[in-house]
């Protein structure tokens, strides 16, 4: 049966720890595809301007040849309006024909219990995440223990190098002229140069 993975975000920009996370769980899940599905508006981020979906794809896209799993998918982006990750799920567990799991931060993975519709998430799909630098490992793993006693929650957290790299970290400083090398993969870099984003 074949595995696909669903990383969702606002990935405004994308990257190191986004491209880290979804290379290791390609290979540490075995994953066939990981599909990243760049959110229209996140249910989170209501109040705040977020990229212009075709650039964000854009900057995606230069990082799919790292992996022969990734893809992307532009389908919340075209749906339009808040993009509720129980839905999403929904839609691509009818469409796709194999296990489906879900990507995201740790820092998110903790929270799950308080989105939409959360239990249901918890309690129907395999969730896959890493540790973060930010955030503190020993309480979100008594946070995970209790989602797994309280929902049966299926979630793997995966032991790799904590990547210190945040979008918001990023736009402010491309917005203040100063590098970014290092924090992006050089394709996004170079994107985010030559279409003047975060300015």
């Amino acid at each position: 049966m074949k595995k696909y993975g669903i990383y969702g975000g606002s990935f405004d920009p994308i990257h190191i720890g986004h491209v880290a996370l979804a290379d290791s769980a390609v290979r540490e899940c075995g994953l066939d595809k990981l599909i990243f599905m760049p959110a229209f508006i996140s249910p989170f981020k209501q109040d705040r301007k977020v990229t212009d979906g075709h650039d964000r794809c854009g900057m995606i896209e230069t990082v799919l040849k790292v992996n022969s799993a990734f893809c992307l998918s532009r389908y919340e982006l075209n749906r339009k309006g808040p993009s509720y990750t129980i839905e999403t799920l929904r839609h691509w567990d009818d469409l796709l024909d194999g296990e489906l799991c879900f990507i995201l931060g740790f820092d998110s993975a903790v929270q799950v219990d308080t989105w939409y519709q959360g239990e249901e998430i918890l309690k129907n799909y395999h969730l896959i995440t890493a540790r973060r630098p930010d955030t503190d490992y020993a309480e979100g793993m008594k946070v995970i223990e209790s989602f797994r006693e309280k929902y049966g929650a299926d979630i793997t957290v995966m032991e790799m190098p904590p990547v210190d790299a945040s979008s918001t970290e990023i736009r402010e400083l491309a917005k203040a002229g100063k590098s970014i090398s290092g924090l992006v993969p050089p394709g996004v870099e170079e994107y985010i140069i030559e279409h003047k984003l975060y300015r």
